[in-house]
């Protein structure tokens, strides 16, 4: 059976590694198909398809678009996106446009339950400042002792209806 990962995400999203570093994991543990699909941005692409290239591993330009619908979130993966097309670069930048000021609305609500500097310290494990997200806000708590791990860090912060979580208007799903 053919190893394939057509949805991972890098440091310049929500991700740990930088592109090349995605790509060397990938080729280690035996894929031969792999698309980077960071949240909102294809700055990764040019970096994840050399190091493919590298690797002897196909690679698949993608992205993840966070987009409100009926009330919901949801994500959808793109696949073989051109990355040079100026109107889904207009799209994804619209997209990421209200991240900061989510973020500065999460710092803002965690100190009011005691908890300072969270939003310098969820930038700190941001790759890209202006992709900044509750993952990055999870793992500084978890860095900083306030929870045991990243499943606490939500549950107990970061999901609806907790100190910490600000809902967001993402891109409208479009009836087209």
């Amino acid at each position: 059976m053919l190893n394939i990962d057509l949805h991972s995400h890098s440091s310049f999203s929500d991700g740990t590694l930088p592109p090349e570093l995605v790509v060397a994991r990938a080729a280690d543990r035996g894929c031969k198909v792999l698309a980077l699909t960071d949240h909102d941005v294809l700055l990764g692409l040019e970096a994840g398809r050399k190091a493919a290239h590298e690797h002897g591993i196909h690679f698949i330009n993608g992205v993840e678009v966070s987009v409100s619908w009926d009330g919901l979130t949801i994500h959808v993966v793109g696949l073989n996106v051109d990355p040079e097309n100026a109107e889904l670069q207009a799209g994804l930048a619209l997209v990421r446009s209200g991240r900061m000021r989510r973020a500065e609305l999460m710092a803002a609500d965690l100190l009011r339950v005691g908890i300072a500097d969270t939003l310098p310290g969820a930038l700190a494990f941001a790759g890209n400042k202006d992709m900044v997200s509750r993952t990055h806000f999870a793992r500084f708590l978890v860095e900083s002792g306030r929870v045991k791990d990243m499943k606490t860090a939500f549950k107990k912060f970061l999901v609806k209806g907790k100190p910490g979580y600000v809902s967001h208007q993402w891109a409208p799903r479009s009836e087209e």
